[in-house]
């Protein structure tokens, strides 16, 4: 009676894999769409430009100094007298590249500490939703190469945004 009731609980089990549901969603639909997410890439934008014009205020400034530089220097001028001028150019290069890194790693902490809590409320979002309809899988569209059946599988993309209050 045991070996009955165990081979038939072992011939039902493969059938619960044809019960579970799938959704897919698509979370560059939902990021136009989404304010907060909106304004954190217009505020990242802004940034990125304050930088770049910082960085080519910089080089602006090599440039005058190259170009007086070329025109006082000629070969009458004090070995000691050049050599200070073209440190100077060369530490002001050097401080154009610093700045160009520190901006770099400025901006991407910023970027993180901008999009991570909004990829946070859309990952709740998407667990709540699953949680919701008893899926067992979501895959995002926007971001896989995985082809997906969506004659089986539920768009969930419209209850994501509903939770996010889009």
């Amino acid at each position: 009676m045991l070996k009955k009731l165990l081979l038939m609980v072992l011939m039902l089990a493969p059938l619960s894999v044809f019960a579970q549901k799938f959704a897919h969603y698509n979370s560059e639909d939902i990021a136009k769409t989404y304010p907060a997410y909106l304004t954190a890439q217009t505020e990242l934008e802004a940034l990125g430009k304050q930088y770049e014009a910082d960085i080519q205020e910089m080089q602006k400034e090599l440039q005058t100094k190259y170009e007086k530089y070329q025109n006082e220097v000629n070969e009458s001028t004090p070995a000691n007298m050049r050599q200070r001028r073209e440190q100077e150019l060369s530490d002001l290069q050097q401080r154009i590249q610093q700045a160009y890194q520190d901006n770099q790693k400025s901006y991407q902490e910023e970027a993180a500490k901008k999009i991570q809590p909004i990829m946070q409320k859309l990952q709740d979002a998407v667990q709540a939703v699953l949680k919701e309809g008893g899926y067992v899988y979501a895959i995002d569209k926007s971001s896989t190469s995985v082809a997906i059946n969506e004659t089986i599988s539920v768009d969930i993309t419209a209850q994501i945004k509903s939770k996010l209050g889009i």
